[in-house]
């Protein structure tokens, strides 16, 4: 019964094993008892290589299998030239995204990063441009010997972002410039005092010299100078050279007792008579002269009566010298009035087609408002023919821009923007007009007002004082529309005050 049992056992054991050859067993482990461990480990290695290779397969669906359609193809395309901010690729991008029908949303933030990568470009080449004319500006005030213009230069190559290392040249030529100019000055004042010596004008010969020291002339030069007019003044007034020797020499002497010149010591109750000394002084000095007609008030002291009298003394005194002065006539009337109308108040509005350049665009500078787009500026490439500074872009292509935000204003523009667009434009208009009252004007009251006005209608109006207090002088600046809307507001603000 035991080995019929073995029997069975084994004969299980082998049922249960797997097929394959039986794995070799040591002395010391009987068959049966499992695999060894370099056997598990090489079945482990196959199961992750056919692990490996089962998922490298790629799925073979139809989605998968399908090719690209043309709008994915350009959408990858519009979206590569957008990481690159290749203005260039950028702008065909766009216009081959638009034939294939992509997105509108994508379009538009494409066609929004195209407008300020242009206007970037733009900008830069602007820097460019005025960085190469400086340098080529201070490289001919080099050589010249203008220092004044060489210092322009160099003004002008900082504000265009040359840097120090790139001027340190022009900043030595300058110095050597203003040295040369410092000495011939000097030469010039040296020639001025012998002339003066030979007048014997002891002042005019001085001034001379003090220039003369002041720009740096040479020491012996500066010596033979000032002994030839010491001797001119021992000449002329022996007495009072004398004198200004002393004095000098007393000044040069070292000793620890000074003279006191200032009328001070440390002692401050001899301050203090010292002050009380010279005011009362002073107090009689005034007395004397006010009793000779001497230092009387100022007329804007003494009240409106004392400048009228004033007014009228000067006028006679004018009128003495040059016959009759007739007085000045204050001219209007009453009340608020504008100047006569610029040409550009009634002018039609335009209708362009821009021009655009694949890196510069339209070389235009614009910044968005409640009308429209203004133009800050014109770049001569690729040139607009027939916009002005400051003229506003109302439509492009039959779209209005007005009455928008400013981001949805510049968002339209920019969907819209491209070679061949049409855009309507008006003119910019200044206005001048004046207001005379019966009372004098508050002018910061009025400041204010307008400054309300001017941020309603998003115009420009400033204020500037007129002949008298009474009159104030206004100036209305904006697009064609703005000044239009805003005048009747203006009007009946300005009739409040000319009422008052």
């Amino acid at each position: 019964a035991a080995g019929q049992g073995d029997g069975e056992a084994t004969a299980a054991d082998a049922e249960a094993a797997p097929e394959g050859p039986t794995p070799e067993c040591t002395p010391e482990e009987p068959a049966g008892t499992g695999r060894s461990d370099e056997a598990a480990k090489a079945a482990d290695e196959a199961l992750a290589e056919a692990a490996t290779t089962a998922e490298a397969v790629p799925e073979t669906s139809p989605a998968a299998a399908a090719p690209a359609t043309p709008a994915a193809t350009e959408l990858a395309a519009l979206q590569a030239a957008l990481v690159a901010e290749d203005a260039v690729a950028l702008a065909a991008a766009v216009a081959a995204a638009e034939k294939a029908g992509i997105d509108q949303q994508e379009l538009a933030a494409a066609k929004r990063t195209l407008f300020q990568l242009q206007k970037q470009k733009r900008e830069q080449t602007k820097r460019e441009k005025q960085r190469e004319d400086a340098l080529e500006a201070l490289e001919a005030a080099m050589a010249g010997a203008d220092a004044d213009a060489l210092d322009k230069a160099i003004s002008t190559a900082e504000q265009a972002g040359v840097d120090l290392l790139e001027l340190e040249a022009s900043l030595e030529r300058l110095e050597e410039l203003r040295a040369v100019e410092r000495a011939e000055r000097a030469k010039v004042a040296l020639q001025d005092v012998e002339y003066a010596i030979g007048q014997e004008d002891v002042e005019a010969a001085t001034l001379a010299l003090e220039e003369a020291a002041a720009d740096g002339a040479d020491e012996e030069a500066l010596r033979a100078a000032e002994a030839s007019l010491s001797d001119l003044r021992m000449r002329l007034d022996p007495e009072g050279e004398a004198r200004r020797r002393r004095l000098e020499a007393r000044k040069a002497k070292e000793s620890t007792r000074k003279w006191n010149y200032a009328g001070k010591s440390d002692n401050k109750l001899i301050n203090d008579r010292f002050r009380e000394h010279e005011a009362e002084l002073e107090k009689r000095r005034m007395l004397a002269f006010r009793a000779r007609g001497r230092f009387k008030d100022e007329a804007e002291d003494q009240g409106d009566e004392g400048q009228e009298k004033n007014l009228r003394r000067e006028r006679a005194e004018v009128a003495k010298e040059r016959g009759h002065v007739p007085l000045p006539t204050v001219g209007g009337s009453l009340g608020f009035h504008f100047a006569r109308a610029p040409k550009e108040e009634s002018e039609a509005p335009r209708r362009l087609t821009l021009r655009t350049h694949p890196e510069m665009g339209a070389g235009i500078d614009l910044h968005a408002g409640w009308w429209g787009m203004v133009v800050d500026g014109i770049d001569p490439e690729p040139g607009q023919p027939g916009l002005r500074l400051r003229d506003v872009v109302t439509e492009i292509n039959g779209t209005p821009l007005r009455e928008l935000e400013a981001e949805d204003c510049e968002q339209r523009f920019a969907d819209l923007f491209g070679d061949g667009a049409v855009v309507t434009v008006e003119p910019h208009v200044a206005l001048s007009a004046v207001v005379r009252c019966r009372i004098p004007i508050d002018q910061d009251a009025l400041k204010s007002d307008l400054a309300r006005i001017a941020t309603d209608w998003e115009v420009e109006l400033t204020v500037q004082p007129g002949s008298g207090p009474c009159e104030a002088r206004l100036m209305l600046e904006g697009p064609q529309s703005a000044t239009k809307a805003c005048k009747p507001e203006l009007e009946k603000l300005m009739q409040h005050y000319v009422e008052a």
